[in-house]
């Protein structure tokens, strides 16, 4: 699993965005997922598939919901020709600048997460037909963009967030919301500086204590906490990256297997067969078999 950032950029002065897509059977990929640094509701108008996020594969359909926060690595697959969505994102700072404890409230369902959480909210949910609702109210205002339709979009972005509090009622307490918050938002921007690091560096010589440092963690912690978000080990993420790497050099140059190999950072052809054939795909394998 290759995990990217999303590149999207919000307006700092109405950091919200919402649009429709259609994603295509064409498109799928396993192996790649993004995250991003907003807050996400994703509805399916149309169609059905799967969402992948924390190592749960929810299956959807029409009608259902999604939500993300800015910490969860995500994917998606489509199980027909295609999937029609309605994406909305927003930063914190579009409920309020700077944040009031007030408003803080708002992000709960994005930031403590209790044991019954989950990211999909199926279409017979009590409150899913309601916030779907007003999904597709907030895209007719974003379209039209009338007079104040700032101010009726963020009114009903903080009527969804009320609907979502509801929903995700449980019974921890501020101070565990507040320490979740804090651990959770100063680790993963630890490992985005690590996944920084090792996308620009995997082709070189690099280290799971260089990853650490870069992430100034532990090595131990470090390797823990990297396994739990991307589900690969560290190791096994660099050779991933190294054989896709490789793959995309194949198809792309002129240049030997061994030259391609050595660029790509693999120390010696015995080394490269043997992981291709442990975790490349089989168009890649048959070239080296």
């Amino acid at each position: 699993m290759i995990i990217t950032r999303d590149a999207i950029q919000l307006n700092p002065t109405f950091p919200f965005l919402i649009m429709e897509q259609t994603l295509y059977e064409k498109d799928n990929r396993e192996d790649s997922f993004h995250w991003h640094s907003y807050c996400e509701i994703t509805y399916i108008r149309k169609g059905c598939g799967y969402y992948f996020v924390n190592g749960e594969k929810y299956t959807v359909q029409e009608k259902d919901l999604i939500i993300f926060n800015n910490v969860e690595p995500h994917g998606w697959w489509v199980r027909e020709e295609r999937m029609e969505v309605v994406v909305m994102i927003f930063s914190a700072e579009f409920i309020s600048m700077p944040l009031t404890t007030f408003d803080h409230d708002y992000l709960r369902p994005f930031i403590a997460r209790g044991s019954n959480f989950r990211n999909k909210i199926g279409s017979d949910d009590e409150f899913a037909g309601q916030i779907a609702s007003i999904v597709q109210d907030i895209s007719l205002e974003w379209k039209s963009a009338g007079v104040g339709y700032r101010l009726m979009i963020k009114s009903q972005v903080l009527r969804i967030l009320t609907l979502l509090i509801r929903h995700y009622q449980r019974c921890e307490t501020e101070k565990q919301e507040e320490m979740l918050l804090c651990d959770k938002d100063k680790s993963m921007k630890r490992i985005e500086t690590a996944l920084y690091y090792i996308n620009s560096h995997f082709t070189e010589k690099i280290s799971l204590e260089e990853a650490a440092a870069a992430a100034c963690m532990s090595p131990t912690y470090f390797s823990a906490y990297f396994k739990s978000v991307t589900h690969y080990g560290f190791s096994e993420y660099v050779t991933r990256l190294r054989l896709k790497k490789v793959k995309e050099l194949e198809q792309n140059t002129d240049l030997s297997i061994f030259q391609i190999a050595m660029d790509c950072g693999f120390s010696n052809m015995s080394n490269f067969y043997r992981l291709n054939k442990k975790y490349g795909d089989s168009a890649v394998r048959a070239q080296t078999e």
